[in-house]
């Protein structure tokens, strides 16, 4: 065999190893599952736990958050100085169960400290009794973010924020529609809530 037959050889059994090892890659691109990466992968469901908290009321009485194991509320947080703000405590006051709405002052100011005159003269302006516990708690607000007043938390029985109302609301029926909808409110972790509230109009 002369050197140009031995090259021209070489040559042709180096392009067919090319296209074999080629061959190879493509059917391995084929019957070979491709890992998924992170931004293809579903966003799971995100959620919210409503935090621990204990305090007095304006009676002395002491309540936490132990107190609705398994069972829903409502958490309002205002402040004593808010008055535009009656009018929505009023609405909540009259649709949620008794034993289920507590208000929490988001207030750190010495000068609104006393939960048992901001109870007195919210029953006083509204001309009628107010069976709620009134608790100071600004840790409690800074820490579900209540910035804005009235700020409501509607806690379901897992004890997840369901839905959060910032603002005025006295739209009883829409109210009660949101309070019936957190009593049967169930997260998934996979599927996400199980209901869904449309916003006020």
């Amino acid at each position: 065999m002369n050197s140009f037959t031995h090259l021209n050889a070489r040559g042709m059994m180096r392009r067919t190893m090319v296209g074999l090892i080629a061959i190879t890659l493509m059917l391995a691109g084929c019957i070979e599952e491709q890992p998924v990466t992170d931004e293809e992968q579903p966003a799971l469901p995100v959620v919210t736990t409503f935090p621990v908290w204990q305090g007095l009321d304006h009676a002395n009485g002491t309540h936490t958050s132990v107190d609705f194991d398994t069972q829903s509320y409502l958490a309002y947080f205002s402040a004593p100085w808010c008055a535009h703000c009656e009018s929505t405590l009023d609405a909540y006051d009259l649709v949620i169960p008794k034993d289920k709405l507590v208000v929490f002052s988001r207030e750190p100011r010495e000068e609104y400290a006393n939960m048992s005159e901001w109870h007195n003269s919210t029953e006083q302006n509204l001309n009628r009794t107010i069976d709620r516990p009134f608790i100071l708690h600004p840790d409690l607000a800074m820490e579900v973010e209540a910035k804005s007043i009235p700020h409501a938390v509607f806690v379901n029985a897992q004890g997840y924020a369901f839905h959060v109302e910032i603002g005025k609301e006295t739209n009883q029926t829409y109210i009660q529609s949101m309070w019936e909808m957190t009593q049967t409110a169930v997260f998934n972790e996979t599927t996400g809530w199980n209901h869904h509230i449309e916003t006020s109009s």
